[in-house]
């Protein structure tokens, strides 16, 4: 029977069912009513499909100890598992073999958690070197949604949690053109934000530890127009440099419910002495780079290029403004092959340049930076399969 201290997490059926699928159990067909019924080997397992029912909490329990005795798992360890399937968890793990971590540093290395979170939604709205004070109201509010998860015992370890759920996928169906939805796309934001974290984290293992020497002025811009932002480097400089405490190792998890990204959410560590050169980086970005770039989210609803010419003109149609606008471009040979196959496949996109509205209300995009498919989002075949991209 389970521990009295272990209760079971508030997952849901679709959490329940995402976990049984990552560990290769298997639904059967025959059907009951409100429970399904997951089969691994000789051993089946029920799961409970009504989040309303009163013995829910009893029947996850029972879920938990089942499973945990066809792995021979312990329940707690059956029960960790379950705390984050539905959500984007990025773990920071300090190194320290104190029993304890004096408050002055656990603060540093929690405001840096948030500031680092903050400063990465703030980048996958607009791509600017130094956001500073100029932060939009969808970053803020995105601190208030990532949460602290408990700390492991033994390490102290600070998981930045990313509720994710079930994001609706993006559906690609023969002919049919995507959707943009107002609401799918703020479901979006928690993954995307987590995504740009990943692949700021990435750079910057690149930059500044893998790194001789400070890279150049035009290298920092490229990183930039990928997400990067001297607000990113100071706060992720303040955890790694907290006093008496050892390197920084960072693991990535993705939700279980969605499809995981493309790329991204390699572990990676950051030793104590690199703080010095993403200091560094992040005073250059700062003072030295200027780059204020804004970010759509949308899919190629056209191409146009002439044989001969190496330049194609293409629209995405995006959400500006809570509606659906079409955004003129003009791209060089890499970004149009980019283009043509999302183009094909129904990818969406993410554009990162200068915006510029006409008189007349339409929009263009005279610079383009940045030009690559949106990786971080789950896709849906007509067939009804979800890419993991």
């Amino acid at each position: 029977m389970m521990h009295s201290m272990v209760l079971p997490p508030r997952v849901s059926p679709t959490g329940l069912k995402a976990y049984l699928k990552a560990n290769s159990w298997q639904l059967k067909e025959r059907p009951l009513p409100r429970v399904e019924i997951w089969e691994r080997d000789d051993h089946e397992v029920l799961v409970p499909l009504n989040v309303d029912a009163s013995d829910y909490l009893r029947r996850v329990r029972n879920f938990i100890e089942d499973v945990a005795s066809e792995s021979e798992s312990s329940e707690e360890d059956v029960t960790r598992d379950l705390q984050y399937v539905e959500d984007d968890v990025i773990s920071l793990k300090f190194e320290d073999e104190r029993p304890y971590i004096p408050l002055v540093d656990a603060s540093k290395m929690l405001n840096g958690a948030r500031e680092f979170a903050i400063a990465n939604a703030c980048s996958a709205i607009r791509r600017k070197s130094y956001h500073g004070r100029s932060r939009p109201a969808e970053a803020r509010k995105h601190a208030d949604i990532v949460g602290m998860g408990h700390t492991v015992r033994g390490s102290f370890i600070i998981p930045i949690v990313s509720p994710i759920g079930t994001m609706k996928p993006v559906v690609a169906d023969g002919d049919q053109e995507p959707l943009l939805d107002v609401q799918a796309e703020r479901d979006y934001f928690p993954r995307r934000v987590t995504g740009m974290m990943a692949d700021v984290l990435r750079q910057l293992q690149e930059l500044a530890v893998e790194r001789d020497a400070i890279p150049s002025r035009g290298e920092l811009r490229q990183a930039v127009f990928g997400g990067l932002s001297a607000d990113a480097c100071s706060a992720l400089a303040t955890m790694v440099s907290a006093p008496e405490v050892g390197d920084l190792d960072i693991t990535v998890r993705w939700a279980l419910t969605s499809a995981p990204p493309r790329a991204g959410g390699d572990d990676l560590t950051f030793p104590k002495e690199s703080a010095g050169a993403i200091r560094e980086i992040g005073h250059i970005l700062r003072k030295d780079v200027k780059i204020s770039d804004t970010v759509v989210y949308g899919f190629v609803s056209s191409l146009d290029r002439d044989p001969d010419d190496d330049e194609g003109v293409v629209k995405v149609k995006a959400l500006i403004g809570g509606r659906v606008r079409p955004i003129k471009m003009a791209l060089g040979p890499d970004d149009y092959h980019v283009a043509v196959e999302a183009n094909d496949l129904k990818l969406r996109v993410v554009v990162a340049g200068t915006l510029y509205r006409s008189e007349a209300g339409r929009y263009s995009m005279p610079t383009v930076d940045l030009f690559r498919v949106d990786d971080y989002l789950p896709l849906e075949f007509g067939n009804g399969g979800t890419q993991g991209r």
